[in-house]
């Protein structure tokens, strides 16, 4: 008996993420059929919108429809060293605790298994796309169809980076089976696997459009196609799947090749080439600007308060809205990471020139600091905030959220919160109040631009212009470091100026961990840490003390600041990469296991 392991032999293809479309293909629901759906232009364009809904939103949604943790307000950030959760239980809890095993059941396993069933959805869909007939009344014409088949391309293509990233080399899959036939695919090397995606980009990228009419806003262009390639070839590069040290292509890491870093400088270049994208000047507003010029891919969001009822603790917002509140809390690691702004130079905590009072914690940090982060002494909507423990005697902050946990940090990620919704409202009911109007950047033009810094670096160094472009490493770093200035808001408590410009006549090992600094900084709660840390397969005993700088408010009304070790979490070696699901190791036979997990042939790295 044939055993199909990780594509759905179901029909219903459609994952839907509550669009209308959804029971398209359910005969039992609608009584469509795959014949029914490409032989009219106008099922077929909502079957590829459909696709475009299985893509997870970061941004958690009224309900957390398709959250990485499901039935979960809490972000991937909080697995890694930057992040923590006074949601108290969960999958990720036991993620951090390392109380999991390819048997569980986590946000990877999820990965796995919806990926591969959109995977299949896009491979349908190309599959009868040359055979749509033409329609005037949907506007669906040669052009049209070439422009959509891009798309899908694409859509496929980032299906696949989801994986590549987590497991490593990947079985191809570039048609739509049956279930009659044979589906019992090998891992294709990890090289192999970035050559299909960077395939699938490249044959994107010469379909799609630079932009799309306003009404299309969203869908993927040619600029979504190369900055994806741009991504993986990065990571390509990277120590995990680069090392010098186990030369051979495996699934578990590509043939050791210096010269990838090259091809990861050169496919950013030409993202930056193409000058149709550059970064927002005012990063107060640049996640709640819905159309932008920094934006290159975008999770489409309804308009929605949500994220931000959950990032501000309830007590400082008016009466009547849920109770859930600081669910994503940014721990004391990142915070340290935030430089100091001194005479209008920047330091680190620990320089002496700095200035900083670790009892004055907040003062005249990186303008992204502020956005990022609501903090004890925040200013939001006319209140200081309030948060933290107190002595004996002392009544406790009055702005804390009323969940308790010993997981809390006392400063909240407000990264992707609108500060100036009023929360009368309880924000279960989206259309009860003020909303948010935002997208959610799964690619941005910052990222591009560090992206490039890296892998410039890497091959030449940081001031070496070897693509003859004028660009060096240095100047891709500085665009987007500068790019953070203070605006005139209150919560950036009257601060003016920026960030000053990284020098130059530093080493490549220096500016590698300037440039990490930066994407740290830049890219925090963004689900780039997550991979970073194991792409640069960073020691794993520096990520598992978690820490948090607690303010405890004394008898004379002010605040102490503590710094403690609030989570020991663990990571191991064989961590770098998520293990493909056991049950799917069962089912087909000639899958093998990541590096250090039970059946693997490998060790961990």
């Amino acid at each position: 008996m044939k055993k199909y392991s990780f594509v759905t032999i179901l029909f219903v293809i459609f994952v839907s993420c509550g669009k209308e479309s959804s029971d398209l293909l359910d005969p039992e629901t609608a009584g469509i059929s795959e014949t029914d759906v490409f032989t009219d232009a106008r099922n077929a364009m909502l079957f590829l919108n459909d696709i475009y809904g299985d893509i997870v939103p970061v941004i958690p949604q009224t309900g957390n429809k398709g959250m990485r943790w499901p039935g979960s307000d809490a972000m991937l950030e909080i697995t890694t060293d930057n992040g923590s959760t006074n949601l108290g239980s969960g999958s990720f809890t036991l993620f951090n605790q390392g109380a999991w095993t390819p048997l569980s059941s986590n946000f990877a396993t999820t990965e796995w298994s919806n990926n591969w069933v959109s995977i299949r959805a896009c491979n349908l869909f190309l599959s009868h796309v040359d055979d749509i007939p033409l329609n005037a009344e949907y506007n669906f014409d040669n052009q049209t169809r070439d422009i959509r088949k891009g798309e899908c391309l694409f859509l496929m293509a980032f299906f696949y980076e989801e994986m590549l990233k987590l497991f490593g080399g990947l079985p191809i899959i570039d048609k739509a089976y049956t279930i009659t036939e044979e589906m019992n695919f090998p891992r294709a090397t990890f090289d192999e696997t970035v050559d299909f995606i960077t395939g699938l980009c490249d044959q994107a990228s010469e379909l799609l459009p630079v932009e799309h009419p306003d009404a299309d806003y969203g869908r993927a262009t040619k600029g979504a196609a190369l900055a994806l390639k741009a991504r993986v070839l990065l990571y390509a590069a990277s120590p995990l799947w680069n090392n010098p040290q186990k030369t051979e292509d495996s699934p578990f890491r590509g043939r050791y090749d210096s010269q990838k870093w090259i091809k990861a400088a050169q496919a950013a270049n030409v993202v930056i080439g193409m000058n149709k994208y550059w970064l927002h000047p005012d990063i107060s507003d640049l996640f709640l600007t819905r159309v932008n010029p920094e934006l290159i891919f975008v999770h489409m969001n309804q308009p929605c308060s949500w994220m931000t009822s959950i990032s501000i603790p309830t007590p400082l917002c008016p009466a009547g809205r849920s109770n859930k509140s600081g669910c994503n809390q940014v721990t004391y690691n990142l915070i340290k990471e935030y430089e100091i702004l001194n005479g209008g130079q920047a330091y680190s905590i620990g320089d002496p020139l700095s200035g900083y009072d670790d009892q004055s914690p907040y003062i005249n940090r990186d303008p992204r600091f502020y956005r990022d982060c609501m903090f004890n002494g925040s200013a939001y909507q006319g209140k200081t905030a309030q948060f933290g423990e107190a002595d004996a005697g002392v009544s406790k902050p009055e702005h804390n959220p009323l969940e308790t946990s010993p997981l809390y940090t006392h400063v909240y990620s407000i990264k992707f919160a609108d500060l100036t919704l009023i929360l009368n409202f309880d924000a279960r009911n989206p259309a009860a109040g003020q909303r948010a109007n935002q997208n959610y950047p799964y690619l941005r033009y910052a990222e591009i631009l560090l992206n490039y810094a890296e892998a410039m670096n890497e091959a030449y160094g940081p001031e070496t212009d070897g693509l003859g472009n004028g660009k060096t490493a240095l100047w891709a770093v500085n665009e987007v470091r500068t790019r953070a200035q203070y605006p005139a808001l209150p919560e950036y408590l009257g601060n003016t100026g920026g960030m000053p410009p990284i020098p130059s006549g530093l080493t490549r090992e220096v500016m590698r961990e300037k440039i990490r600094h930066e994407r740290r900084i830049e890219l925090a709660f963004e689900e780039h840490r997550f991979y970073d840390v194991r792409r640069w397969m960073l020691e794993p005993s520096t990520l598992t003390g978690i820490q948090a700088q607690i303010p405890v408010w004394q008898i004379d009304g002010t605040a102490r600041y503590e710094i403690r070790t609030i989570e020991n979490r663990v990571f191991n070696r064989n961590m770098y990469r998520m293990p493909i699901p056991e049950q799917q190791i069962y089912n087909n036979p000639n899958l093998i296991q990541n590096p250090g997990w039970n059946f693997s042939p490998e060790n961990a790295d």
